[in-house]
């Protein structure tokens, strides 16, 4: 006698959190474009927005839900951005009240979390290696 066929384990429907990352990401841009800091930086590097608001849908989406869709390292275009850390402070100044206002309680204190740690040792690294680029 065969046994039935198991059905295939269903994977967990994310579409309402991918919606909420969507929103948050594209709230959290709104706000930064408008910053006289970040607005700048940003403006002056983006060409195609519609290619980066997605860009950034799949780092958040990998970042909070584990998805792969993003596979680049982050943190390597930034270096030729003229940054400090005031920059990175005030990214996450800007994220963390956009992803509390946007975000479910299933992602929020994660991407929370993951933006303080981010802007902190972003920030030192890259001190760090602008000043050996610098040097070199």
């Amino acid at each position: 006698m065969t046994e039935p066929a198991k059905p295939e384990p269903s994977q967990t429907d994310h579409s309402a959190e991918e919606a909420a990352i969507q929103t948050c990401v594209r709230a959290f841009y709104d706000r930064a474009r408008a910053d006289d800091l970040l607005g700048p930086v940003f403006d002056g590097w983006i060409k195609d927005w519609a290619q980066h608001l997605k860009m950034m849908d799949d780092f958040w989406s990998g970042a909070l839900l584990g998805t792969q869709r993003y596979t680049a390292a982050p943190f390597p275009p930034h270096l030729k951005l003229a940054m400090n850390q005031a920059h990175f402070d005030r990214w996450q100044a800007l994220w963390v009240p956009t992803a509390e206002a946007t975000l479910p309680d299933s992602t929020r204190g994660k991407a929370v979390s993951i933006a303080e740690h981010m802007s902190h040792c972003w920030g030192r690294a890259y001190a760090t290696m602008k000043s050996q680029m610098q040097s070199a």
